[in-house]
């Protein structure tokens, strides 16, 4: 089992094209399957029926995992037997009786309003390289709602400045989940300030002096390498905690916060999901953290007035920034 295992593996990252933190995360939710069933079962996964599967999820969810994290499972188990199925190993994928798992908003994801996104980046002393890019990682995540592993991944041949100077307008090339691509904009503040961040010298140490100049990281390391995901979170609130910040910040609270604005700018839902990258705006709307009545009025807004022009539409929140 373990050879099919990693022969699935494979196919993810060769053919499905998963990321290698996708394909990890599929692969231990998969293996902690086979384990719970050779255990309560005594089967071979080749030998799964619905119930099976049923008693599994009931499992997950008296462990207290997450709604989030529970899609995870379905997704890496119906990836998996749908393998199988390919294979000639079984003829029908039990996974088609599961139910769709809904995705609840969390409350450990509270946005931040803009006074207090002023004071993160205002506590970052900008006069070292290291501070500068720590300042422009935090801007980005805010303004843009990047991912970590999004931004982790920025590569300088990703941002293309040129793409209208006389009106501050950069375009930047996002690298999402399932390798899948899409286009943001770079405006006004944002703009000169990543310009300004690029254009300043970097100390040897933090470059790989083997390294093309167009494929090194936007936001390297000290070594020039990728940052992790870990290490950003660590900026994030590290700067949170000089700024005398209570509030609960990480990347993901940031991504939620330019949700939660670009919504209350009055943009429409498919739009934030474009610019997010997200498959669904059901997906989108667990990032909008606003009272139902002003959902509703805005609702109405919408209905009575048309689709609005938005300021922000070009670079996220970046209009708002400094």
């Amino acid at each position: 089992m373990n050879t099919i295992i990693e022969q699935y593996r494979k196919e993810l990252l060769e053919l499905a094209i998963y990321e290698d933190d996708t394909a990890r995360n599929y692969i231990s939710c998969i293996y902690k399957y086979v384990e719970f069933v050779n255990n309560h079962f005594k089967i071979e996964p080749f030998k799964t029926t619905p119930n099976h599967l049923k008693q599994w999820m009931i499992h997950l969810k008296k462990s207290n995992v997450s709604n989030s994290r529970m899609s995870h499972h379905k997704s890496a188990l119906t990836g998996f037997f749908t393998f199988l199925m390919n294979m000639e190993l079984i003829d029908h994928n039990p996974t088609d009786c599961l139910f769709p798992i809904r995705r609840s908003t969390s409350d450990l994801n509270q946005p931040i309003d803009v006074d207090t996104a002023y004071q993160l980046l205002k506590s970052i002393d900008r006069t070292p390289w290291i501070g500068q890019r720590n300042f422009m990682i935090i801007s980005c995540l805010w303004a843009l709602g990047l991912r970590r592993q999004e931004l982790a991944n920025l590569k300088i041949k990703d941002f293309d400045p040129n793409y209208d100077p006389q009106n501050k307008i950069g375009l930047l090339i996002v690298h999402g989940k399932g390798r899948k691509q899409r286009a943001l904009f770079i405006v006004d503040k944002l703009y000169d300030k990543l310009i300004d961040y690029l254009a300043r010298p970097v100390s040897p140490t933090h470059l790989n002096k083997h390294c093309n100049l167009k494929l090194r990281p936007i936001f390297p390391s000290k070594n020039g390498a990728i940052l992790t995901g870990d290490h950003i979170l660590k900026i994030v609130r590290q700067a949170a905690q000089k700024a005398g910040i209570q509030e609960r910040i990480t990347p993901h609270v940031l991504r939620h916060s330019f949700a939660t604005e670009m919504y209350l700018q009055r943009v429409p839902l498919n739009d934030i999901q474009d610019v997010m990258g997200h498959e669904t705006e059901a997906e989108t709307a667990i990032y909008i953290h606003v009272p139902e009545k002003l959902k509703q009025q805005a609702l109405e807004i919408i209905t009575i007035e048309g689709e609005f022009s938005w300021p922000f539409m070009y670079g996220g929140t970046s209009r708002l920034l400094w």
